[in-house]
């Protein structure tokens, strides 16, 4: 079935139901200046219908939570792994003093379902009735009691959880295949995105994984002064790359990555990649090997470190 599920999302429409994912909502008056001072991305310059991509660190510059931030009119809203909320919910709750502001785990109150692939803007204009009208990475809107985001891989698309099965059938009426979360988890590797609880956690710091959500102008906020030496003063020891794997067998999970009989990192996700016709990975490698192109071994195989995205 990976056959035609990967080809449904890479040539036509694809629907996966995103149950790993969670949603925290902020209310209150001071919430947008509370959270700027939370999260390494700058939420004040969000527009309503706009978002960013951002992290919650602890004051050591570890990830507590990935998550892209939602701005609203009257809230902001997060969507982040399951396996990090809590951390950021009890995280939040610590912080808290005298701020007017509401954190709330609704989670359990929507389904989110990601659609993608070339037609899969079609798909939704069908489903909605409409076009779409979202331009932007992050940009989102609502429709009725659902809200559609224009995601890292496509759209996902927040439904009242007891309407998620309807708004599936009524997606699969509209030209989206359904498709399993193996089907997504190799579209996502071959997009070089991590996943908290599988890639990353709190061992990892933001600028390890990239640039990507940081923004270096903004005012203080939690882990600030670690990330700002390492862009202007130091450099990451490691960095979150892409290995392409000569061997067509698949690495362990947490395999160690070997150059000249060193240890210099180790697996955190490793499959076929069907764009590719070959087995890649992603992990953690140090200075000593992460620049592209370098070779280091992996078990008995060679591998290459490539940079991300595998594909564009």
């Amino acid at each position: 079935m990976l056959a035609e599920y990967y080809k449904a999302a890479t040539e036509g429409a694809a629907v996966a139901e995103k149950d790993w994912l969670g949603v925290v909502k902020l209310t209150g008056a001071e919430r947008v200046s509370w959270l700027q001072g939370m999260i390494t991305n700058d939420v004040q310059k969000l527009a309503p219908g706009t978002g960013c991509y951002a992290a919650h660190l602890t004051p050591q510059g570890k990830i507590v939570a990935q998550m892209h931030v939602l701005m609203d009119e009257d809230a902001l809203w997060l969507s982040l792994e399951r396996a990090a909320t809590p951390k950021l919910i009890a995280a939040f709750d610590k912080l808290l003093i005298m701020e007017d502001v509401q954190v709330a785990d609704v989670s359990e109150e929507y389904s989110i379902l990601g659609v993608l692939g070339p037609k899969a803007a079609a798909a939704l204009d069908s489903w909605l009735g409409e076009p779409l009208n979202l331009d932007g990475r992050y940009s989102h809107r609502r429709s009725g009691d659902c809200r559609i985001v224009v995601s890292d891989l496509g759209y996902d698309v927040w439904v009242p959880r007891g309407q998620a099965d309807k708004v599936l059938r009524l997606l699969a009426g509209s030209g989206a295949t359904a498709i399993d979360h193996g089907t997504w988890d190799v579209l996502r590797t071959e997009a070089g995105l991590p996943v908290y609880g599988v890639d990353i956690d709190e061992t990892t710091t933001m600028p390890e994984i990239g640039e990507t959500g940081i923004n270096y102008d903004k005012g203080c906020y939690i882990g600030q002064e670690v990330v700002a030496k390492v862009k202007y003063i130091g450099h990451v020891n490691r960095r979150f790359v892409g290995l392409t794997i000569s061997k067509n067998e698949l690495p362990e999970l947490k395999s160690a990555i070997r150059k000249g009989g060193r240890e210099v990192g180790y697996i955190t996700t490793t499959l076929f990649s069907p764009a590719l016709n070959k087995p890649i990975a992603l992990g953690f490698v140090s200075r000593a090997a992460y620049a592209p192109g370098s070779e280091v071994e992996v078990g008995t195989a060679s591998a290459t470190i490539v940079g991300l995205p595998f594909v564009k």
